[in-house]
């Protein structure tokens, strides 16, 4: 995978999503957690039909699905490498970031710097090799909190990975939470839309400003932090910089 020298000073932080399908972009290397991955799905594998449909709260259709996907699941074919994880994910926020139809240039850049909290890998590289799974951060498994599971694992690596950069946390406070961030350069940026004169965070549209800000990010690489400020897709606006500075505020009519 190539690798842009020029724009090593930024990474991005974002959650997985529920929706998981295809993509034409090759991973280059394994999840860093992949052992302890194979654990979690160890106890997933053991359940019953009746108790995923418990698990997930899912319909009888969507409970076979989970529960084909559980079984599908294999450690073995991690080391065959695979599909990219960045380019698996399909939730709202990915569908705004379009990975798959970025210039390869701008692709490259968020295989490399782009990473993803998720409940069964605990953090993701864009360019891990991973297979579909359903399980979020905020889930429990045999009384194991997952936070509480990945939070030194994870915060750890996302260390490491941050070193010599600075960090956007673009994820959802469930997985914001998930890592210690103390020691990483972070900053954070929040969404609001403007409903009658007030500021509402409303889900869905979090989720898309969340990849629409990442896909920006990751075509404006070059300005650095500049890049947060010269944000005004689909409407929203910068307007305060608070936390000292840290954190970007954005608004939407």
């Amino acid at each position: 995978m190539a690798t842009i020298t020029t724009f090593k000073n930024m990474k991005m932080l974002l959650s997985s999503a529920k929706t998981m399908g295809t993509t034409p972009l090759f991973a280059s290397q394994n999840p860093a957690f992949l052992p302890e991955s194979a654990q979690l799905m160890s106890s997933l594998k053991k359940w019953n039909l009746k108790k995923v449909a418990a698990f997930y709260g899912t319909s009888s259709s969507l409970s076979l699905k989970v529960h084909a996907m559980i079984a599908a699941w294999d450690l073995e074919a991690h080391s065959n490498g695979g599909s990219a994880a960045l380019g698996q994910f399909k939730g709202e926020a990915f569908a705004k970031l379009d990975v798959d139809h970025m210039s390869p240039k701008v692709q490259d850049y968020a295989l490399d710097n782009i990473v993803i909290g998720s409940g069964l890998y605990g953090l993701l590289r864009g360019n891990d090799a991973i297979m579909h799974y359903r399980l979020d951060m905020g889930q429990k498994i045999d009384s194991s909190g997952l936070k509480t599971f990945w939070r030194p694992r994870g915060s750890a690596l996302l260390k490491a990975i941050c070193e010599d950069d600075f960090l956007v946390n673009i994820a959802s406070a469930e997985y914001g939470e998930a890592f210690d961030l103390m020691g990483i350069d972070v900053y954070e940026v929040d969404f609001w839309q403007i409903v009658s004169g007030k500021r509402r965070a409303m889900s869905v549209f979090s989720k898309q400003a969340r990849g629409l800000m990442a896909r920006h990010l990751c075509h404006h690489a070059s300005d650095g932090l500049d890049a947060l400020e010269g944000f005004s897709d689909e409407g929203y606006l910068l307007v305060e910089r608070a936390d000292g500075g840290k954190r970007f505020v954005f608004e939407r009519s």
